[in-house]
């Protein structure tokens, strides 16, 4: 008589353990990605004073720069360590005595008459560039500055409430641009999270002909965006639900718009890593504890198939509204908060602020 014993079920338990155990590492190391340490920094300083808020960063087509919107309406250039910041350009009705914020008189008393650039790009064979002002619209600056040029107010006569992202196909010239809420200023940007508006629109203007057209409306806080290197979509930060979309203009699927991908916090701007991704700013992670471990996620590298590639992390002082990555190594981190433009230079497969 053969006697069949049944295997205890604390070894079946271990030895599915051990499984775990074996699986586990090989799991984590498949899926991390690097981090960079950004807690030490190095700043470009604003003028003193309350002056605050560089929330894009753009160079032109020599190099220089950069250039940043900031809190009292102008669009500032950076002249290097002797000269620092200097006056680029500014909106139609500015004035520096009636736009200089004060403890009495914020900058959000301001914007409405001052303007609030965000989104900034130059288009490199002309020299313009293009500014999202949040109040005023989409504006044009002649090459070598000065006053900016109101271009587009509204739009299938419904008014730009809240002008955000911008970005130029640099082959046709060609201007892309964002309306996050087409009921909420960005004085109300938080009820936009609050109440899930999403009456945002995707726009295009041709400067050639002046045409202005709805691409997509419908969009829940739709930020900033980067057209892709080959020039067939467009990457759409989605603020409040924390995603990428992907808006296609060329081929087959044109005009049509999809989830990209997930993320981990709530992005701001978006800029090519000119390798075929993009960096992403975080404001702030999804559940980010206000206590406890004084460090999160700054940005996200994400590759051109929308994969999570390289973090960034810093302290929770910092939070970032776009990275731009130069030929260079060095990547200026913008912020609608602080007083400066962070320079972070990366060497080998580590990068440090310098």
């Amino acid at each position: 008589m053969v006697i069949r014993t049944r295997r205890p079920a604390a070894a079946s338990t271990f030895s599915v353990a051990l499984l775990l155990l074996l699986i586990l590492p090989i799991t984590a190391e498949a899926t991390a990605v690097p981090s960079i340490d950004a807690t030490r920094k190095r700043h470009l300083p604003l003028p003193r004073g309350l002056l605050r808020g560089p929330e894009s960063v753009a160079f032109d087509a020599k190099g220089q720069g950069p250039y940043s919107g900031v809190s009292d309406g102008r669009i500032l250039k950076w002249n290097g360590d002797a000269v620092g910041w200097t006056t680029y350009s500014y909106g139609p009705g500015y004035s520096s005595q009636a736009c200089t914020a004060s403890v009495v008189r914020p900058e959000t008393a301001t914007e409405s008459r001052c303007g609030r650039p965000l989104g900034l790009r130059f288009h490199l064979k002309s020299g313009y560039s293009y500014v999202a002002d949040a109040y005023k619209g989409l504006m044009r600056v002649a090459p070598g500055g000065g006053e900016a040029t109101v271009l587009v107010t509204e739009v299938d006569g419904a008014p730009l409430r809240f002008t955000n992202g911008v970005d130029i196909d640099q082959v046709t010239g060609e201007v892309y641009f964002t309306d996050s809420s087409m009921t909420y200023q960005r004085s109300q940007h938080e009820m936009v999270t609050r109440t899930g508006d999403s009456t945002g629109r995707l726009m295009r203007y041709d400067p050639r002909t002046g045409k202005i057209v709805v691409l997509q409306s419908g969009i829940t806080y739709p930020n900033g965006l980067s057209m892709s290197a080959d020039r067939t979509h467009l990457i759409i930060l989605s603020t409040e639900p924390c995603k990428l979309l992907r808006y296609w203009i060329k081929g087959h699927t044109t005009g049509t718009m999809e989830v990209f991908a997930d993320l981990p916090g709530y992005p701001d701007n978006v800029r090519s890593d000119k390798r075929g991704g993009y960096w992403v700013a975080l404001h702030r992670e999804k559940n980010e504890l206000p206590f406890g471990v004084n460090s999160h996620l700054l940005a996200l590298r994400i590759s051109g198939d929308g994969q999570i590639i390289e973090e960034m992390r810093g302290p929770k002082s910092v939070r970032p509204t776009e990275i731009v990555e130069r030929k260079s190594g060095r990547l200026f981190m913008g912020s609608v908060e602080l007083p400066y433009v962070s320079v972070v230079t990366r060497k080998s497969t580590q990068i440090e602020i310098d």
